[in-house]
């Protein structure tokens, strides 16, 4: 692969190598799971893991397909991101353990997709004859291209959630709820304040009825994890286009962090 024959080339930095470290270490990582989950037929696990290594080589794929280099940093935060939302988040039950995992995870989503965003239309910009956008513009697309990533990412979870048989879209217990489907004939909105019990009653493979309890309130079923997350990528998506703005106004020498979201022309070795 080409990312292991960089890490034997002597003009590799040390920022290189320890990217191609990690990426080893977790591409590893994830075909040894992978390999778990066939023989107990976690067929929905398995499907996450093979999206998982799909992700890994989209880096290096762009770097070769469109001869670009992706800075370090960006490259590195890109593997991370994906290793920590789907491997340590989903399989390893990180949404579980710590409250604000997705949260986190959500948030720099929404800024690295801006940061992506950011960087294809200030090349374009700047190498396309005849362009000239605004910074005010630039702004605006990133911020546009950041929120297209998050909601198709939801996209993506509510399909893995309805066909997957996963859970990707977290339920959470809540007290209160509006519905106009309790009161339909006078189409009115009825609200149930302090709930605290549900009961869901269902039917197992063989017809025997089921009782299921949920105390302490109902079960949403991920309208409000989305808006959450939404919510946050919002904020990750303005930070950035904030700082795209300034990069692109004012001193590069002072915002030169974006430059770490900017890749560079030229085919890596």
């Amino acid at each position: 692969m080409n990312i292991i024959k960089r890490f034997f080339t002597s003009s590799t930095t040390t920022a290189n190598k320890k990217i191609v470290v990690v990426y080893v270490i977790f591409r590893v990582i994830a075909v040894f799971m992978l390999i778990n989950q066939i023989p107990m037929q976690r067929w929905g696990d398995a499907l996450l893991l093979i999206l998982t290594l799909v992700l890994f080589a989209i880096p290096q794929l762009v770097e070769r397909v469109f001869k670009i280099e992706i800075p370090n940093l960006l490259e590195l935060i890109i593997i991370v991101f994906i290793f920590s939302s789907t491997i340590l988040g989903e399989l390893s039950d990180f949404y579980g353990y710590f409250k604000m995992w997705d949260t986190a995870l959500h948030t720099l989503n929404g800024f690295l997709a801006a940061g992506i965003g950011f960087s294809l239309v200030y090349l374009l910009n700047r190498n396309a004859e005849g362009m000239n956008l605004s910074p005010i513009f630039l702004a605006i697309v990133t911020f546009c291209f950041s929120m297209t990533v998050g909601v198709m990412w939801e996209f993506f979870e509510y399909a893995a959630d309805r066909w997957g048989n996963l859970d990707m879209q977290k339920d959470r217990i809540v007290q209160e709820i509006n519905s106009v489907s309790i009161d339909v004939e006078n189409n009115a909105v009825y609200r149930i304040e302090d709930i605290q019990r549900t009961v869901i009653e269902s039917k197992d493979p063989s017809g025997d009825m089921i009782e299921t309890v949920i105390d302490h309130g109902y079960l949403d079923i991920g309208i409000i994890d989305t808006m959450k997350d939404l919510f946050v990528n919002l904020i990750g998506a303005i930070v950035f286009s904030v700082l795209g703005y300034l990069y692109a106004r004012h001193d590069q020498k002072k915002y030169r962090f974006v430059r770490n979201f900017i890749p560079k022309k030229g085919k890596t070795e």
